[in-house]
């Protein structure tokens, strides 16, 4: 039997053996408890159960695995109570055809699992791309058996760990969360909520790679994390629009006071010092119209652009105020911006690593127990904008 491909590959199917018996000379074409079917890949050929799978691209068409029950009941105590109990996939008690349909799974991760569980490691793939490792995980973590990927998880996890962009950094959401990776997931999270905007109530992730209009409603994914997942990314963003936003807030107010800000003339020299403000004012005024088409609210909740498009325009704007001209060394606001602009970026892992609470890390911790993941290898440092 050959072991599955390091990726499946969409123009030949993948089996377990060449010689595999087909449903048509199995004479199985009268029994009720068989689903039609392209193939029987045979786990185990003295298996006593059947299971069939979605249909699988990949593996062009659809397959049933003939598998050795008692080998899924010693990993998986669902698939114990599943298989054993008192449900309708449990043996039949009339000796006919044991078969068992798992239709949200699909076929090519599933023989993965199988394989592994069977003993059968020389099939096991060593290297998995990040969507087939994403879908891994979600079987993994259906049938409690993270602990079967201990020998091969540090290969597989590796596409996880780099650069990712569009849907990929969702997946390595997941991915960071179902293996316990904290630093990963923080990453993660931080990413997610830099580039989400909130459009007519919906969060929706869009980045760098993101063509056209299109992108991600982040709120229709069913595999992200917790459940509270949302509500953490929401509250990431709320918290690094606040910090951006608070210094330019108390500028503004600083320059509308009745005590002027600016420092250049003589405190007796009043008129000059309002002159100065308001051409600070006007400048930030302007930029926030050139910029963004509107004044900025001073509410959080009113932004509704990504923290990243909102980076790019404010920061821009301080860059370009305008003051008197004989008061540009000290009047300027130009190098405070630059210089907060870099503490904010800097600040942001931190600002989600603070989100998170004892029940998000108790869990990455029970998992990271399973996994095997006994060190998290250091993160390269990302830039948002």
């Amino acid at each position: 039997m050959a072991g599955l491909p390091d990726e499946p590959r969409t123009s030949t199917t993948t089996t377990s053996d060449a010689q595999s018996p087909t449903l048509a000379n199995m004479d199985t074409a009268n029994d009720a408890s068989m689903p039609s079917c392209d193939e029987i890949i045979e786990i185990d050929l003295d298996g006593d159960l059947l299971l069939q799978t979605q249909p699988d691209p990949r593996l062009e068409g659809c397959f049933i695995f003939r598998v050795c029950s008692a080998a899924l009941r010693r990993h998986s105590p669902v698939w114990e109570a599943m298989l054993f109990g008192p449900w309708k996939e449990s043996k039949p008690a009339d000796d006919s055809r044991w078969a068992v349909e798992f239709p949200e799974d699909p076929a090519y991760e599933f023989q993965i699992v199988l394989n592994i569980i069977h003993g059968f490691v020389d099939r096991v793939p060593s290297y998995l791309g990040i969507d087939t490792f994403f879908k891994l995980l979600i079987l993994v973590n259906k049938y409690d058996i993270a602990h079967i990927m201990k020998p091969w998880r540090r290969n597989w996890e590796t596409p996880a760990l780099g650069t990712l962009v569009g849907p990929d950094v969702l997946k390595g959401l997941y991915i960071a969360w179902t293996l316990g990776y904290e630093s990963l997931f923080i990453a993660r999270l931080a990413q997610i909520a830099v580039n989400t905007s909130i459009e007519e109530d919906f969060l929706v992730f869009r980045d760098s790679s993101t063509k056209g209009p299109d992108g991600i409603f982040v709120g229709d994914e069913d595999y992200l994390g917790p459940t509270d997942v949302i509500d953490v990314i929401l509250n990431i963003r709320k918290a690094v629009i606040e910090k951006m936003t608070a210094p330019l807030i108390e500028d503004l107010e600083a320059l509308v006071d009745s005590t002027p800000r600016c420092t250049t003339s003589s405190i007796s020299n009043t008129s000059t010092r309002r002159l100065c403000d308001a051409a600070v004012l006007g400048s930030i005024h302007r930029g926030m119209i050139q910029r963004r088409g509107s004044i900025l609210p001073r509410e959080s909740t009113c932004i509704t652009e990504s923290v990243v498009h909102l980076a790019s325009e404010l920061f821009l704007m301080m860059d370009e105020i305008q003051t008197l001209e004989s008061h540009s060394t000290q009047c300027s606001l130009k190098g405070k911006y630059k210089k907060h602009n870099v503490t904010l970026h800097d600040s942001v892992t931190t600002i989600a690593r603070g989100l998170l609470t004892p029940k998000h890390q108790a869990y990455m911790a029970s998992k990271r127990s399973k996994t095997g993941l006994e060190n998290q290898p250091a993160l390269s440092r990302q830039r948002y904008w």
